[in-house]
């Protein structure tokens, strides 16, 4: 039951490195009692792996693929090997942890396999049918939990509102196995959809080659920074620059997975296109730019650093953010003071017009300079509209019949 990261497969929820942590001896304790006791309680077999995650509180959506990509690891290869052989890709021998089950062992064990090896890092790969791969699991805590909420509440006497803790999640599905059963029955018949690869609407997968284009549209410039204030200055002016991409050239289409649902990328997908498009542009004026940095009060979001050790923080938040006044007020000077700045600018990406959120946006720099009387601590506001822009056409009409664009 010790599952190391299958790091071959390059999935997950890591931005910078395929290396997580796996599950360890803790977790598989947990998930042998939580077997035992399901077991005792008359659930007699676990027909979808997937269930863990509702038995089990240290499992989430990165253990389920943590652990379902080590016990299918070696078809994986095998499915991989053929893919390759038909395509004519070359293989290498490589080591690969869990390679194998060692049947008179009884434990898995390490391989020696031809794989094929990424060309920058050397490292190998094992490929995955898209048809398999989806966000998040379709048997998930969460989903039960949905289940729960309609129908279990008062069966099981349990108070669950819509934040519904994972313990409550645990004890509901330990107490009614039969219940469970039930719910993964519907589940079955309702079926899953794998996520559109090709497609990409949430930028999972092509974010790094749209940030690549807005690199090659940007104009490098020389800039000397020999101070705090030239340091924020230029960070404002980078800024600026994917601002200009997004507002202008088009980049807000990156943010967006459904424009018509209004559905935008999450988060930390903006933040690895910030860095993606900006990336060159810091680094061609000695200044590094860095992405969750840990402040000691929590990761900021990204530390612009010059020499000298000059440094500015910048958090981003999506105006619909649900802690979106926590971040500039409390957040933000927190990772200040962790990281001993005095610049820091707060990034908000407007994705909401609605009146509160006009509201919001509206209020911003006023909130700003509030907090800055406050604390002493220099945080400036940044803005991104990133709302659908209509064609220039449509705008002109408009503007036609008096009325705003």
């Amino acid at each position: 039951m010790l599952f190391p990261e299958p790091k071959e497969f390059r999935l997950g929820f890591g931005s910078d490195s395929a290396d997580g942590s796996g599950a360890g001896e803790g977790l598989a304790t947990s998930i042998i009692e939580a077997m035992c006791e399901a077991i005792k309680r008359g659930l007699e077999d676990i027909e979808h792996f997937e269930e863990l995650g509702i038995l089990v509180k240290g499992i989430n959506k990165d253990r389920i693929s943590d652990i379902t990509c080590n016990v299918l690891k070696p078809e994986f290869i095998d499915y991989t090997q053929h893919a390759c052989h038909s395509l004519g890709v070359p293989l290498e021998v490589s080591r690969v942890e869990h390679g194998r089950y060692d049947e008179f062992r009884r434990r898995w064990v390490e391989a020696e396999v031809l794989l094929p090896k990424d060309p920058r890092t050397g490292k190998p790969i094992i490929l995955v049918p898209k048809k398999f791969l989806a966000e998040l699991p379709k048997l998930s805590s969460g989903n039960w939990a949905k289940h729960l909420d309609t129908s279990l509440r008062d069966d099981l006497n349990l108070d669950i509102s819509t934040n519904v803790n994972k313990d409550d999640i645990v004890a509901a599905a330990r107490r009614a196995p039969n219940r469970l059963r039930e719910w993964i029955r519907l589940m079955e018949q309702a079926g899953a959809e794998p996520y559109d690869v090709d497609g990409d609407p949430k930028l999972l997968v092509k974010w790094q080659k749209v940030a690549s284009s807005a690199v090659a549209q940007s104009d490098l410039e020389d800039i000397s920074i020999n101070s705090g204030d030239d340091l924020l200055e230029f960070a404002h002016k980078a800024v600026e620059k994917f601002r200009h991409w997004i507002e202008d050239k088009g980049g807000w289409r990156a943010f967006w997975g459904d424009v018509a649902e209004k559905i935008t990328v999450p988060e930390p997908i903006m933040q690895l296109i910030f860095l993606g498009v900006l990336d060159d542009f810091c680094r061609y004026a000695g200044v590094r730019l860095d992405r969750e940095v840990e402040t000691g009060r929590g990761p900021v979001d990204f530390t612009f650093t010059g020499s000298e050790r000059l440094r500015v923080l910048l958090e981003m938040k999506k105006l619909t953010h649900g802690k979106f006044w926590n971040g500039l007020q409390v957040q933000t000077p927190l990772y200040m003071k962790g990281q001993d700045v005095q610049h820091a600018i707060f990034l908000v990406i407007r994705d909401s017009e609605t009146a509160p959120m006009r509201e919001r946006w509206r209020k911003l720099e006023a909130e700003a300079e509030l907090l800055r009387e406050k604390t002493g601590l220099t945080i400036e506001v940044a803005r991104i509209d990133a709302l659908p822009k209509k064609p220039a056409s449509k705008e002109t009409e408009l503007r036609d019949d008096g009325r705003q664009p």
